[in-house]
Parts: structure tokens; sequence; C-alpha cells
């Protein structure tokens, strides 16, 4: 749904009330079959950030909250979607909202993770967590090229760390090397 507009599919995107109805179910399905937290991954859609959490943060379980970015051509940090140039600190500050009980970069390139971490802890003050992709997407795949080197994203992750990250992981593009190579920065 997150990645769903208008045109795709053979469907108009759908409305405010149809997301809730769809989030709500997916939530208390989630509910119903034991999950422990509700984890809301590539948090990058202002209107469905909003629907998203409340469905999420209904159900009284733990909610994190994964916001992803991306760099403009002219260097500035911005929400991951594509569709509009919105800055990231306009989807960061959505992590304030009261129930979040942890936020993180996900599905973001390793070089911008810092940046984007940074802005979000402007906004929230919880437990904060990483887990960067590589390469990048081209229909109908994921490609797997200019992958960061494990040694690499170590290098990333140990800053991380460092800077008070509690958890580090990996996403799209990321490796079974790669998230053993993280047992170098310890933690979790």
């Amino acid at each position: 749904i997150s990645h769903w507009t208008e045109g795709q599919l053979g469907r108009p995107k759908p409305s405010h009330q149809e997301l809730a109805e769809t989030f709500g179910e997916m939530a208390t399905i989630m509910t119903s079959t034991g999950v422990d937290l509700i984890l809301l991954e590539m948090m990058y859609v202002p209107e469905r950030i909003e629907i998203a959490m409340s469905a999420a943060l209904a159900t009284g379980l733990p909610v994190w909250a994964g916001f992803s970015a991306r760099r403009s051509d002219d260097g500035r940090l911005l929400s991951y979607w594509a569709g509009d140039d919105l800055p990231f600190d306009d989807i960061a500050r959505l992590a304030s909202r009261p129930g979040i009980c942890a936020a993180g970069v996900m599905h973001t390139p390793s070089n911008l993770v810092d940046h984007a971490l940074a802005t979000l802890r402007n906004h929230f003050d919880g437990p904060t967590y990483a887990y960067p992709d590589s390469g990048f997407f081209e229909m109908p795949n994921w490609n797997f090229e200019d992958v960061i080197p494990p040694e690499e994203f170590v290098r990333f992750a140990g800053q991380w760390r460092a800077d008070g990250v509690a958890a580090v992981g990996g996403c799209c593009g990321l490796t079974p090397d790669h998230i053993g190579a993280l047992r170098k920065v310890g933690g979790k």
C-alpha cells in the first residue's frame, strides 16, 4: 500500500478511509496472532504515516516507526517519497507522536543515515535504530550493483552505535555477510 499511487495496478489510489480500514484490519490480525510489537516500515508519505500510526497505536502494542530518506540533487535530505521533494524533517517530526516506543532510519543508504538520525533526534528522544539498504530498485526487482562492502557497512554501523543507536541491521541489498560483520560493532 505504501507504494500504491494513482494509475498503478489500474486503480485509483485508495482513499483515507480505505487506508484506515486496511491498516486497522492488518493491525487487528497481527494483534490476534500474538505479535510482540508493530514495526512501521518505510514511513515517508505523511498522510499515510498518520493513518498507519493510528491503527498500530490503537492495538496497545509497542510501536516502532522506521523512516526512509533520500538525498535531492542539490544535497537536501528528503523523504524517500519521489512524488514530492518533502524535507525529511517534515516526516521525522511525526516520531514525536505519543506512544511511539522506538524510531529509526531504514531503507536509506548508509551514507545518509547519520544525517537522517540527527534530524530524527530533533523530534524523538527515545531509542533509535538503523537498518540501511544498498543498491537500488529498478522495476521489477532490487538491483544489487554498487552494494556497500561489509567492512564499509561496519564502519558506518560502529559510528551509529557510538552515537547511541540501540539496534543496527540491514534492509534491501544487504546480505548475511553484512549482518554477520555487525558482530564487530557489538550490541544488538
